[in-house]
Formats: structure tokens, C-alpha cells, sequence
């Protein structure tokens, strides 16, 4: 059904791209620490990851990473959902990402559907990427709404399609987000203090078997725990369980501020951790077997030896006793 919505923008993407995308994060840390990665390319000197609770959404939260970086206007905005597309590229070696991607494999393997909010200049940019949407009116192609609002009056900034492409826009925003009126949509950009910005909204996120989400914000609130990780396993070192753990490690030269619920934490630099080693116990199946081909192996050859030198002996005392035998 690639006819419907004629008027916006598609993503140059597919459905089974965003999926297959995703499962690149084995560790969902490492998909959270995608969006904090953008946050700080985006020279952001700050950064929060909270979430707020929601019964009505999947999960019962949403998870929302907000920073004080340079912000987008509505053309980067629609790049980031083109596969490959990025600014990143020509901007130099100190860039953690370069092909625009880590937006799109982070936030779908936590969730199914984000929400973005962008300010830079004098103008306000939305941008939500739905597979909800998208599985509810069984839409081939990724369509992706795009509203633009003057920064100081809120009005629209009519794009290509006018009023009727933004009140389209604005409607599915409405229905497949989980803000239920134009209002509140609005207001998501007052949590941006700063002059520029961005807010990316995490939202239906991915459930475990037992039906609870992946990510536990209720029995630590200062924290972002994995569900289902006992803590006071040996073998679940805090960085595996706490995000707050993660996060203090996570660069060489932390040079941004990381908040977490709110919460400000200790960031260290990575070198600085090591003066401590600890030991952990590893084994491999595959590692075990090498190991053991290799003793075998070993052992053969050793036996191999052995039987030749035995041989060499043999035929050394046998020369010995004929050239005995031929003095006498």
C-alpha cells in the first residue's frame, strides 16, 4: 500500500532493514550508548536519559535521551533516516559515528517506535519513525511525518503538500504517538532549555518472555537496570546490570556530562580503571576442543619420536655388536 500518504516524506529504508539493523546490538547498553554517541558528535555538553512512565504504551515507560548538542534543522532531520546519509562524514577523526546509522539500529532495538524532537535556529523540527504505524495500516515503504513550527510563534512552517500534508502529519503523530493532541506535541520541545537541542522519545519497547520490558527503572530510580541480571552474581560484573556503571566507563575522554534518571554520575577515564585488574574465568566450548586437538596432536607426535628414537637405538647397539663381532 505504497499509495497512501503520497504527500510525505519516505525514509530510504525498509522494514526489514529496520529490523535486521537492530539485532546488530546483542548488549542493549551498547543500543543506548548509540544515542548518548550522538549526543556527544553533536557537541552536546550534557546529556539525560530518563524515563517517564506510561500504562498505555507497551512497556509502561517510555525512554527518553535529551541533550543540549547542536540540534538539527528539518533537512538533517530528514537524512537521518536515509540509509548512509550523514554530516558526520567530512567533519573529522574525532567523530564516534560517520554513517548515520546509529539512530536507527539503537532506537529500534530498544523499542519500535521514536519520536524526535529538534531545535536549531529559529526553527522547530518533529520527526517520528513508527513500525507500529506502519504494521497497523500494512505500509510497505517507511513513511516518516515531519512537522516544522516556527520557534517563536509555534506556527507551522508549511512544507511541500501545505496544510493538508501537515495536518496529516500532525494526525498520525497524534494517533501513533503518545502524544494525544498538537499541544502536547508542542510541548515536548520546552524540555530543550537550551537554544539548540534534541529530544529523542523511545517508546512500545521490546518485552522479554515474561511479558516485562528488558530495561528495569523501578526497583533502582536513580538507575537504568537490565531485567532479570542478578546483581550479586559474580559472573554479572556492574557494568553488564547498571547503565549508570556503563555509562561512567564508556569513553576514553569523557568530556560530556551524563545524567541518568536525572542524576548526574561520576564519569572515569577508562585508563584510570584498569589500575585494579580483575581476573574473570572464561571458557569456550570451541577454545576447549582447539585445545584438546592440539594435546592429541602433540601426544601423537611425541609418540612418533619416541618409536623412532627407540628404532635409532636399536640399529646403534645392532652396528655396535657387528663391528664387535668383525674385530674379533
Amino acid at each position: 500500500m505504497s499509495d497512501l500518504y503520497p504527500s510525505l516524506t519516505r525514509a530510504g529504508l525498509t522494514q526489514n532493514y529496520l529490523h535486521t539493523n537492530s539485532t546488530t546490538h546483542e548488549f542493549l547498553f551498547g543500543a543506548l550508548a548509540e544515542l548518548v554517541d550522538n549526543a556527544r558528535d553533536a557537541a552536546a555538553t550534557k546529556i539525560n536519559v530518563y524515563s517517564v512512565a506510561n500504562p498505555d504504551l507497551r512497556g509502561g515507560y517510555m525512554l527518553n535521551f535529551l541533550d543540549d548538542g547542536e540540534g538539527m534543522d528539518p533537512t538533517d532531520v530528514a537524512n537521518i533516516v536515509q540509509f548512509g546519509k550523514s554530516f558526520k562524514r567530512d567533519a573529522g577523526d574525532h567523530m564516534i559515528g560517520q554513517y548515520g546509522n546509529g539512530l536507527k539500529s539503537g532506537s529500534m532495538r530498544i523499542g519500535n517506535d521514536f519520536i524526535l524532537f529538534s531545535k536549531q535556529g529559529r526553527q522547530l523540527t518533529c520527526l517520528m519513525l513508527s513500525r507500529t504505524f506502519h504494521d497497523h495500516e500494512n505500509i510497505d515503504s517507511i513513511i516518516v511525518p515531519t512537522p516544522v513550527w516556527d520557534c517563536d510563534t509555534r506556527k507551522p512552517i508549511m512544507q511541500n503538500g501545505g496544510i493538508e500534508r501537515y495536518e496529516m502529519e500532525i494526525n498520525l503523530i497524534m494517533k501513533y504517538s503518545p502524544f494525544r493532541s498538537e499541544h502536547e506535541v508542542l510541548k515536548q520541545f520546552d524540555n530543550i532549555k537550551d537554544q539548540t537541542g534534541t529530544l529523542v522519545v523511545i517508546y512500545n519497547l521490546k518485552l522479554l518472555d515474561s511479558g516485562e520490558p528488558e530495561l528495569n527503572v523501578t526497583t533502582d530510580p536513580t538507575d537504568i537496570r537490565m531485567a532479570e541480571m542478578d546483581p550479586d552474581d559474580d559472573s554479572n560484573w556492574p557494568e553488564r546490570v547498571s547503565f549508570k556503571s556503563y555509562a561512567a566507563i564508556l569513553y576514553l575522554d569523557p568530556r560530556m556530562k551524563v545524567y541518568v534518571q536525572g542524576k548526574k554520575i561520576r564519569t572515569k577515564r577508562l585508563a584510570c580503571t584498569l589500575y585494579k585488574p580483575k581476573m574473570y574465568k572464561f571458557s569456550s566450548t570451541r577454545f576447549k576442543k582447539r585445545s584438546e586437538e592440539e594435546v592429541s596432536k602433540a601426544e601423537r607426535e611425541y609418540r612418533i619420536a619416541e618409536e623412532k628414537a627407540r628404532e635409532a637405538e636399536s640399529s646403534s647397539r645392532d652396528l655396535e655388536r657387528k663391528m664387535s663381532l668383525k674385530a674379533k
